[in-house]
């Protein structure tokens, strides 16, 4: 009983949760807090589950008797959003600078480019 999951299982409940949390309507507060918490469970039983896989393994094991295994299987649960952020902020400051500057000029060229074609469409018709 206090064995994890299958991790196969864990990860499909894990993405049921995760999916019923996205699809449930604003106005049903009560069930998107169910899915939100297990979804919270199941994650945490789909790391406790690629802790076993992992530990099963010669390497896992040499990292569970040094106490690093938890450690290893973390590393390598970042997903792109997280990898986003931490690239933004291993970018040097000058370089936001001119991405910041970029967009500003792209999005003041699509707010004068929509104003003209309204104006003109204006005129014509």
């Amino acid at each position: 009983m206090l064995a994890p999951p299958p991790l196969e299982d864990a990860r499909r409940s894990l993405e049921y949760w995760e999916r019923r949390q996205k699809t449930l309507p604003l106005y049903q507060r009560r069930a998107r807090r169910e899915a939100r918490e297990l979804a919270q469970r199941w994650e945490s039983r789909v790391r406790a589950a690629e802790r076993v896989r992992f530990e099963a393994t010669a390497f896992g094991r040499v990292l569970a008797v040094f106490g690093l295994s938890s450690f290893w299987t973390q590393r390598a649960r970042f997903g792109k959003q997280r990898l986003f952020f931490v690239a933004w902020a291993l970018t040097p400051r000058t370089l936001k600078l001119v991405a910041g500057g970029l967009v500003a000029a792209w999005l003041l060229t699509a707010v004068v480019t929509v104003t003209v074609l309204a104006v003109v469409a204006a005129h014509l018709g």
